[in-house]
């Protein structure tokens, strides 16, 4: 949330850069350096396509439209790349675990828990499809949803929906098995605790998010 404050409150592109290397640099230290480097290239090309492309091909309605969607994919992509790399990176053991220590709802994290899980799921469900269509000669690429877009949908994503519903269920009936809805007390052998780094990267986080805001307020936006 502190980063969504400190992305949207930036009027300035050079604000927008600095929010986004230290994201980016982040992510790199924490151990995905090519998805730090791959952003780090799409957020040049957005801010190639509305400060060097715009104004040198004039103003239409493509390109306005094309200029609005890059800012708006350039505000999300520090927060995008951060959510990405927590996920990647924290297991659903550990999420759980941080969810049982901050006292979160029992059923929250029990939702929760089954959207972790069942992301992975889906994607493998996703390429079991493909692999089925590609088996049975039905395109499954962008040619194949202009030829033949009607087919291509029912073909990918009514098997989709069906195993969704199926694994849904399954996901939530082994997180009750695994004891998720317990009234005790849970453990966990993943080791959570908040530290004192921990401390001092939020209290520096919350005081810059602080600051900005502050300065928006009294119109001195960066």
């Amino acid at each position: 949330m502190l980063l969504d404050i400190a992305v949207f409150l930036g009027r300035s592109l050079p604000y927008e850069c600095a929010v986004f290397l230290i994201c980016a640099l982040l992510v790199a230290v924490g151990g995905m350096a090519g998805a730090s480097f791959r952003s780090c290239v799409a957020f040049a090309l957005l801010v190639v396509l509305q400060h060097v492309i715009g104004p040198v091909m004039g103003q239409s309605l493509a390109l306005s439209l094309a200029q609005f969607l890059a800012v708006a994919v350039r505000k999300v992509l520090p927060c995008v790349l951060v959510a990405y790399w927590v996920v990647e990176t924290t297991g659903v053991g550990e999420f759980s675990a941080a969810l049982w220590k901050s006292k979160v709802p029992r059923n929250a994290i029990v939702t929760t828990s089954v959207i972790f899980r069942c992301f992975p799921t889906i994607g493998e469900e996703w390429r079991a499809i493909r692999s089925a269509m590609k088996m049975r000669g039905i395109g499954t690429g962008p040619s194949a949803w202009i030829v033949h877009p009607i087919r291509t949908l029912v073909c990918l994503y009514v098997p989709l929906f069906a195993s969704v519903a199926t694994i849904s269920d399954e996901l939530a009936a082994a997180a009750l098995c695994r004891g998720l809805d317990d009234p005790g007390p849970h453990t966990s052998l993943s080791e959570i605790g908040f530290h004192a780094q921990d401390r001092i990267v939020l209290a520096l986080v919350a005081a810059g998010v602080l600051v900005v805001t502050a300065f928006a307020l009294a119109g001195k936006g960066f």
